[in-house]
């Protein structure tokens, strides 16, 4: 007899040992889930694997042969229904793999075997994407149940579509705030949760209505899944699978994709986003779609490529910038001492003073220094944070804040105020080594008294306004320089960190910037690097003076 324990326990271990090739938050999830299989309730998923055997496949060239599931489809299910303190399962996958079969299955399931009066739900972020779980459910539901009764379509009314089956209704409905108000149910399957702009919200606050109710969550990335109420959650997810922070509670995730630098035509790394690789999707087939895709140079059909075939979240459709395309333009070593002398800049977002939601007290300066030989600009950047408690900050914060310190790429305040004196020292400093031309500034009332000091020993101040007009050029001039690469950052966690968290919004005239929105983290990196980027161009630093030559200083 087979054991669904022994199939998810070799694939989990498979994966944590690299015998199956993966990214590395799922790495991450193999090891972590390793630990924990010996606490599931094998019998549950048995039961399932029972059941499962008499389902029919309900599309495609397989429809009406018995449904055939996969190790990692195994796995999805045994961390849904054995793991005990599995109450949300986020499952990101490429588009083909089977995750919507899968899903059927186990609503298919969770309906006949649940008993009577019980409630579930397939939603989505419209109605008629909510047909697609509800039509593969209505075929394997029939082939084990014919007394069971349908609705003919989920598209005729605001209603959605239903099914009922041994005494249970399951309903189809869009995930709006509307449809979505008080709902509460033992299974909800949220299909493509990454573009459900409202309402999810109140579907996780039904989770809480039964201690029985569990949800599952399946989609492919998507470019602006950043503002949508799912990122919170898969943020963390990723965050503690990858850095060990710590997860949200109750939720577990299952995130296949490519890595940020992976090689999209690398036929080794696809397997990262396509478990079902050589058996739903075959490689030739994956190769012409990734190659016919990729080679358009279309920002839409490169986009559209990495998030629905590799898995991997592309925001070139958003207005922000992949983080991969930041990773190209870090270096781990630039030659500063070589730049003695050549003209510069410096920007500083200041901290707001202030520690509330998940950000951390955080004052980052830029120094945007002009490369003469290489015609390039040089960006590094110094941060501050300011806390009583940075263990505290941590957790609420979801940052690596002592490691970055321990790395050297935070610098900690003495309390939990910025002193203005400490960062005065740093511009002073890169003052003497490099031309600084400008100093930009955006500061609050209470710190302004600090730069009129900062002028009268001499720095050079000019304010910067962080408003649409400005911070719009400042992003354009900033995020064009690092795709063109005429900018280069000295490696630099936190600034990465805050790119992730940097959110985008646009005028009616246009301009894009950067903002926080409802992300969590810090972007006050993003911003002093703009903020460089626009002096720069203001003071037209790429102009060198005949007495600016890198390698020595004026005298």
């Amino acid at each position: 007899m087979i054991m669904v324990k022994d199939i998810v326990e070799k694939y989990v271990l498979d994966v944590a040992s690299g015998n199956i090739k993966s990214n590395l938050s799922m790495h991450g999830w193999a090891v972590l889930t390793l630990k924990t299989l010996n606490t599931w309730k094998w019998s549950i998923v048995q039961d399932y694997y029972e059941f499962a055997n008499d389902l029919k496949q309900a599309t495609g060239s397989n429809a009406g042969k018995p449904l055939v599931l996969l190790p990692w489809q195994w796995s999805v299910a045994a961390q849904l229904l054995a793991d005990p303190e599995c109450k949300a399962l986020l499952v990101v996958v490429a588009r083909g793999a089977g995750k919507t079969e899968l899903a059927a299955s186990l609503l298919a399931w969770a309906m006949a075997t649940g008993g009577a009066s019980q409630q579930y739900y397939g939603v989505a972020p419209n109605l008629r994407a909510s047909s697609i779980v509800f039509d593969r459910l209505r075929v394997m539901i029939k082939s084990v149940d014919p007394d069971a009764v349908s609705s003919d379509a989920t598209t005729i009314s605001n209603h959605g579509g239903w099914i009922r089956c041994q005494g249970s209704v399951m309903r189809a409905l869009p995930c709006t705030e509307t449809a979505m108000d008080g709902i509460s149910a033992r299974l909800i399957v949220a299909d493509e949760v990454a573009r459900m702009e409202k309402g999810f919200g109140r579907v996780v606050t039904g989770l809480s209505k039964d201690p029985a109710s569990q949800m599952l969550c399946i989609s492919t990335p998507d470019a602006r899944q950043r503002t949508r109420s799912i990122w919170p959650y898969w943020a963390a997810l990723q965050a503690h699978y990858v850095q060990g922070a710590e997860a949200p509670a109750g939720w577990r995730g299952m995130l296949f994709g490519l890595d940020s630098e992976d090689d999209a035509l690398d036929e080794d790394n696809w397997i990262k986003a396509q478990p079902s690789l050589g058996v739903t999707v075959q490689p030739a087939n994956m190769k012409a779609s990734i190659e016919a895709m990729m080679g358009t140079a279309d920002p839409e059909q490169v986009a559209e490529c990495d998030m629905q075939i590799l898995a991997r979240h592309n925001d070139r459709l958003s207005g922000a910038m992949d983080l991969s395309i930041l990773d190209r333009q870090m270096l781990e070593v630039i030659d500063w001492d070589s730049l003695r002398g050549a003209p510069a800049v410096i920007a500083i977002d200041l901290a707001r003073g202030a520690q509330l939601g998940d950000h951390a007290n955080l004052s980052s300066l830029c120094l945007a220094v002009f490369d003469v030989k290489a015609e390039r600009y040089r960006y590094k950047l110094i941060h501050w944070y300011a806390g009583q408690d940075i263990a505290a900050d941590e957790k609420r914060c979801h940052q690596p804040l002592r490691k970055w310190v321990a790395e050297g790429h935070l610098r900690q305040m003495s309390g939990e105020i910025h002193d203005m004196h400490v960062i005065e020292a740093a511009v002073l400093d890169l003052s003497a080594t490099y031309s600084v031309r400008h100093v930009g500034v955006d500061p609050l009332a209470h710190q302004e008294s600090a730069l009129i000091d900062w002028r009268r020993r001499g720095i050079t101040v000019t304010a910067v306004e962080q408003g649409i007009r400005t911070m719009g050029p400042a992003w354009a001039l900033w995020t064009d320089g690092i795709r063109g690469r005429s900018i280069t950052h000295q490696k630099d966690p936190v600034l990465r960190a805050c790119l992730g968290a940097t959110r985008t919004i646009q005028d009616n005239a246009g301009n894009v910037r950067p903002v926080k929105g409802r992300s969590s983290g810090n972007i006050d990196a993003v911003i002093a690097s703009c903020m460089a980027a626009m002096l720069c161009e203001r003071f037209n630093v790429a102009r060198v003076s005949s007495y600016e030559t890198p390698g020595g200083v004026v005298i």
